[in-house]
């Protein structure tokens, strides 16, 4: 659709603001529809492999339709309205799992939700979260929020406030994809946070020294501030037996277990009937 300019002339929208309308149009389409699902990773402990948490992973309901790249989507309409919506619809589903999990025996499972950083700003996101679990009969501290975008955080104060909030209620804070941005540290130094996930590019380029040297000083600096520390994206033995000689608490990634339905995690769990979040 062709705007008008200041002076009033007719001109075409650029490839790249077509593109975003289109990506927000796409994630419209697939909320009304109901072609989103939510799966579910378990974290495992580093040192037992104990399963205390999950991370629900946005998907497409039928992965065969051609329906573009999600995450790629969700990063063209970060500032539509739509993502909103879609933060909404992912908490809801959340708490239904939660719910459902709790039903068959799974009383102690967490359920790790990302949020943008984006969103905290411009939404009562604890009002929110405190009606869907209250919904769902959940107790606090069955949500935990994986903060990601936080290079778009502008006001420390303000997110900081929404953050506090947030934890009055029980839920954990984790810095998410921790050492990819250029602030990191400067967020570690105004947020009020439980943790830290090192991000999935850095596991993937362990035999590099230089990202070896950045896990293990991400892990140090975390030690001395007294918070935990995830790893996502471990896929190698040789990985695993890196994080865990470095002191990393939580591991996620295939080695371990792929995202799954909702519905297929207490039979993976049916070892383990009764679980502790992990702390």
């Amino acid at each position: 659709m062709a705007t008008r300019s200041a002076r009033g002339e007719r001109r075409s929208p650029t490839p790249a603001a077509a593109h975003k309308r289109g990506a927000v149009r796409t994630l419209k389409d697939a909320l009304s529809e109901g072609r989103l699902v939510l799966q579910y990773q378990p974290i495992v402990g580093a040192r037992d492999g104990s399963i205390g948490c999950v991370e629900a992973l946005l998907r497409w309901k039928e992965p065969s339709a051609d329906g573009g790249d999600l995450a790629e989507l969700v990063r063209l309409a970060e500032h539509s309205p739509v993502i909103f919506r879609l933060q909404d619809w992912t908490l809801r589903e959340a708490c239904r799992a939660a719910a459902l999990w709790r039903e068959r025996g799974l009383s102690g499972l967490r359920v790790n939700v990302n949020v943008s950083a984006r969103v905290l700003p411009r939404t009562r996101l604890a009002g929110r979260l405190r009606r869907e679990m209250r919904a769902a009969g959940l107790p606090s501290g069955t949500l935990a929020l994986e903060i990601t975008e936080t290079s778009a955080i502008g006001d420390f104060k303000e997110v900081a406030g929404h953050l506090d909030e947030l934890i009055a209620m029980g839920a954990e804070m984790w810095l998410d994809d921790f050492g990819t941005g250029h602030s990191s540290l400067e967020w570690l130094s105004h947020l009020p946070v439980h943790g830290v996930k090192i991000a999935g590019t850095f596991v993937k380029r362990l035999p590099d020294p230089r990202c070896r040297a950045i896990v293990t000083r991400v892990v140090e600096m975390a030690r001395d501030l007294g918070l935990l520390v995830a790893a996502e994206g471990v896929e190698t033995a040789e990985q695993r037996d890196f994080l865990v000689e470095r002191g990393c608490d939580l591991l996620q990634g295939f080695l371990f277990h792929a995202s799954m339905p909702a519905d297929d995690l207490p039979g993976t769990l049916a070892f383990q009937p009764t679980l502790e979040p992990a702390r």
